[in-house]
C-alpha cells in the first residue's frame, strides 16, 4: 500500500473544531491533552480520524493510537500523522487497548484524556466539548449522548441501551442516557485513581467505578457512519456481561465485609476474577 496517500497535508492548520468562536489561537494553551484511539485493522478509517483532529486545542496535545494487534497498515498510517503508536503484538480487545492508553496516560499525566473510536463514528470536531467541562468546570468524566439528536439504532440495541440506563438509574440513582457510548473524556484525577480490568466492555466498568464518586456530564453528539467495517458488539454476549459487571463492581463491593466472614481471600479472588471474569 502507498502510505503517501495518508500523509497529513502541510496546509492543515486549524482542523474542524465545532465551536461558535473559531480562532487560530490555542484554546487551552499549556494544558496537556491526550487523545486515546484504540484501533484494530482500521487502515481504511484511521487516516480520516487523525486528519480531522483539531490542532488548535493545545500546544501540548498528544494523540495516542493503541494498535491492538492489527495485521494491516493501521500503525504505519498513524505514524504518518505523528501519532504516538503503542502496539499490542496480539489482539486483546477494545477494553485492553483502552487500558493500555490510560496506563500510558498515568505517566504522561494529562489534564484531560479523550477516548475516541478509530472507525470514524466519533467526529473529532466534538473534542472541545468533551474537554471544556473538565478543564473549566471541574468535571471528572464527560460522556457522549447520541440520543439528543435523531439517531437510528436497531430495536434490539435500543432496548439493550434503555435497559442498561434503567439499571444505572435503579442502582446508582443517576441517569446515564447513552451508557454504551464510548466517546468520553476523563480528568487527571480519575486516570490516576481508577484501575480498570475489563477486556470486553471497559465502557461499563468505567461508569460503575466513576459515576458513584465523581462529577460527570453528558455531551450531545451526532454519530457518523463507519467508512469501513462493522461493530464488534454482540448483544447476546453484551447484556449478560453487563449483569456480571453490576455484580462484580457494585454488588460485590457492598457485601465484601460480609463475604470476608464466609470465604478466605483466595476463594474471594477466584470468585471475583475467574467466575466473573469480564
Amino acid at each position: 500500500m502507498d502510505l503517501s496517500l495518508y500523509k497529513k497535508k502541510e496546509t492543515v492548520k486549524e482542523g474542524y473544531l465545532d465551536s461558535s468562536e473559531k480562532t487560530d489561537k490555542l484554546i487551552y494553551p499549556d494544558s496537556k491533552i491526550a487523545i486515546i484511539i484504540p484501533a484494530y485493522n482500521e487502515e481504511k478509517n484511521i487516516g480520516s480520524v487523525l486528519k480531522n483532529i483539531p490542532i488548535n486545542i493545545s500546544n501540548k496535545l498528544e494523540v495516542i493510537v493503541v494498535d491492538d494487534g492489527s495485521n494491516d497498515n493501521t500503525a504505519e498510517i498513524a505514524r504518518n500523522y505523528n501519532a504516538k503508536v503503542i502496539k499490542h503484538e496480539k489482539n486483546q480487545g477494545n477494553g485492553a487497548a483502552t487500558r493500555t492508553g490510560l496506563n500510558y496516560c498515568k505517566e504522561l499525566n494529562p489534564d484531560a484524556a479523550v477516548i475516541l473510536d478509530a472507525d470514524g463514528q466519533h467526529n473529532p470536531k466534538y473534542l472541545y466539548h468533551f474537554i471544556k467541562p473538565i478543564i473549566e468546570e471541574g468535571c471528572h468524566l464527560t460522556i457522549g449522548n447520541r440520543f439528543m439528536y435523531h439517531y437510528r439504532m436497531s430495536p434490539k440495541k435500543r432496548v439493550c441501551s434503555l435497559m442498561i440506563t434503567a439499571l444505572y438509574k435503579l442502582i446508582l440513582r443517576k441517569k446515564i442516557s447513552d451508557p454504551t457510548n464510548g466517546y468520553r473524556a476523563l480528568s487527571s484525577e480519575v486516570i490516576k485513581n481508577i484501575e480498570l480490568e475489563s477486556d470486553y466492555s471497559v465502557t461499563q466498568e468505567m461508569l460503575l467505578r466513576v459515576i458513584p464518586f465523581y462529577r460527570y456530564k453528558e455531551i450531545p453528539i451526532k454519530l457518523q457512519q463507519r467508512r469501513s467495517g462493522s461493530s464488534f458488539i454482540s448483544l447476546r454476549k453484551y447484556f449478560p456481561k453487563m449483569l456480571l459487571f453490576i455484580i462484580k463492581y457494585y454488588i460485590f463491593p457492598k457485601i465484601r465485609k460480609f463475604s470476608s466472614f464466609l470465604f478466605q481471600e483466595k476463594t474471594r479472588s477466584i470468585i471475583g476474577y475467574y467466575l466473573l471474569k469480564t
